[in-house]
């Protein structure tokens, strides 16, 4: 999943993605300043706005109070849940029911 926004606080804007995929998350946040914030955890057990939501203080002490989380884009990725499916289905080929082996009396 990909989840691209800002974050408006009274001393300006800073521009965030957020990608969670099955081996973890990562959040990149780009200040006006041009000196970004990356953090990323091996675990895909948060959603990014959660992610994005515990580091809200230290966005906060660099833009001031904010104002507003605003998300434009959130994207999931498609391709994780036809391997989910695949997954679920199996890739090994089921063995036939001989039906050949009844004997009627």
């Amino acid at each position: 999943m990909l989840v691209r926004g800002k974050v408006v606080g009274k001393e300006g804007t800073a521009r965030f993605e957020a990608r969670k995929g099955e081996e973890g998350i990562s959040l990149r946040v780009e200040f006006p300043d041009g000196e970004p914030i990356d953090y990323s955890i091996d675990c895909p057990c948060l959603e990014p706005l959660e992610l994005l939501g515990l580091l809200l203080p230290v966005i906060e002490e660099r833009l001031g109070e904010i104002d507003a989380v605003i998300v434009e884009e959130a994207v999931e990725d498609r391709k994780s849940v036809l391997d989910k499916i695949k997954k679920l289905l199996g890739k090994e080929k089921r063995k036939p029911i001989d039906r050949g082996a009844h004997q009627s009396f």
